[in-house]
C-alpha cells in the first residue's frame, strides 16, 4: 500500500502531497511515518540549485538506498540523516553527491512545489520571516 504525506506551507496557503518510498528504502520510511506529523522552519539550498530543505530529526540506523542527487527527478525529497534535515529538489540540481530518497510529490503537484520553491528562495534571500512547514500523513491513509 503507498503511503501518502502532505507537507503544507500555511504562509502560502498550499499545501502538496508525496508517496513514501517504501519500495526503495521501506525501513527508514516505517521510520519517518512513526514520526509524524511535524513542524519546522523551511529554508533554502545556496548552492546545489533549485532545492528547499528543513530541520528534521531522526535517528536511524536502518540500511538505504542511495541516488546521486543530480540524476533524481524533480519533486524528489531525500532525508539527510547526518545533517538531520529533509530537502526537495524542485528544479535541476548541480550537485553530483549521494542522496537518500524517501518521498516523490505527486504530478499533479509539481507546479505548486516549483512556485513555493520560488517563494522560499525570496524570502532566503530578501525577507526576514521564517516559513514554518507542516507534514502529516494524507488524510484518510491509516495510521
Amino acid at each position: 500500500m503507498s503511503i501518502r504525506i502532505e507537507i503544507c506551507w500555511p504562509d502560502f496557503d498550499c499545501t502538496v502531497r508525496a508517496t513514501l518510498l517504501s519500495e526503495m528504502n521501506p525501513e527508514l520510511c516505517e521510520e519517518f511515518k512513526k514520526t509524524l506529523p511535524f513542524t519546522s522552519i523551511q529554508s533554502h539550498a545556496v548552492v546545489a540549485g533549485k532545492q528547499m530543505y528543513f530541520p528534521y530529526r531522526l535517528v536511524s540506523e536502518v540500511a538505504y538506498q542511495e541516488e546521486p542527487m543530480d540524476k533524481q527527478p524533480i519533486g524528489r525529497i531525500n532525508i539527510e540523516l547526518d545533517f538531520q534535515y529533509l530537502a526537495m529538489n524542485y528544479g535541476p540540481m548541480t550537485e553530483p553527491v549521494p542522496a537518500v530518497p524517501l518521498a516523490q510529490i505527486a504530478d499533479e503537484d509539481l507546479e505548486k512545489i516549483q512556485v513555493i520553491g520560488e517563494k522560499v528562495w525570496h524570502n532566503l534571500l530578501f525577507d526576514d520571516h521564517y516559513l514554518s512547514v507542516h507534514v502529516r500523513l494524507a488524510g484518510g491513509d491509516e495510521q
